[in-house]
């Protein structure tokens, strides 16, 4: 009886000690950490980019409704130089201008809210599309961090850019957990054509092509 149970625990141990070998290695294939370049995935998110570009469209068109209305209230003023101080036609004249300019201020207001709504809601909205995706890739592959890198490499000659690589959160990264091209693809449509190639993760995200910082705000430019 002792010689079984001594043969059983033999058995037991080597299988433990083959099993072992095999479950780090499924560990290792298999990271339960993982980094997404938020940035990047914005900047190639295509729906966002037409969202983007319609918006700067209807900016663009506000700015030169307002250009055209404030050469108006110049021709206006114009106008009123050529008048006699005092005259009916200059007081009217003057009224005039004074009503349309206020109105222009809260035309110009109320636009610029409107846009600055709109952006946030086009933000939000892929954010949390691009959440969902990072959410189902974690949950499918047993990932319990995801933290947010920029992969964008570092201007020596810029001192805000060092100062934010020395207080950046991510100091090392290896490839295998950087998720930025698994998510870009799942929140674009299929393409037909070759798909271009992401900039290599490397071991400090220094040496990746430079792109931009997100997009920018499209309603930055509306001003009175």
């Amino acid at each position: 009886m002792k010689k079984y149970f001594s043969l059983a625990a033999l058995v037991a141990g080597l299988w433990l000690a083959s099993a072992a070998p095999a479950a780090l290695a499924q560990q290792r294939a298999a990271p339960q950490v993982a980094i997404i370049d938020l940035a990047y995935i914005f900047n190639n998110h295509t729906r966002f980019k037409m969202m983007s570009d319609e918006l700067r469209r209807d900016v663009e068109a506000a700015e030169a409704e307002l250009k055209n209305n404030k050469a108006y209230l110049q021709k206006m003023a114009d106008k009123l130089e050529g008048l006699t101080r005092n005259s009916d036609e200059y007081r009217r004249t003057e009224e005039d201008i004074a009503k349309r300019s206020a109105e222009l201020q809260v035309q110009v207001q109320l636009q610029k809210k409107e846009f600055f709504e709109k952006e946030a809601k086009i933000y939000y909205t892929v954010y949390q599309e691009i959440m969902e995706q990072v959410k189902y890739h974690a949950d499918k592959h047993g990932i319990v961090l995801v933290m947010r890198f920029n992969g964008d490499p570092l201007d020596e000659n810029d001192p805000q850019g060092i100062q934010k690589e020395l207080n950046k959160a991510v100091l090392y990264y290896n490839k295998m957990i950087d998720i930025t091209p698994i998510i870009v693809d799942a929140v674009n449509p299929p393409r037909t054509g070759p798909r271009p190639n992401h900039p290599p993760a490397t071991a400090s995200g220094l040496n990746r092509p430079s792109r931009s910082q997100g997009v920018p705000p499209a309603n930055g430019n509306l001003r009175q």
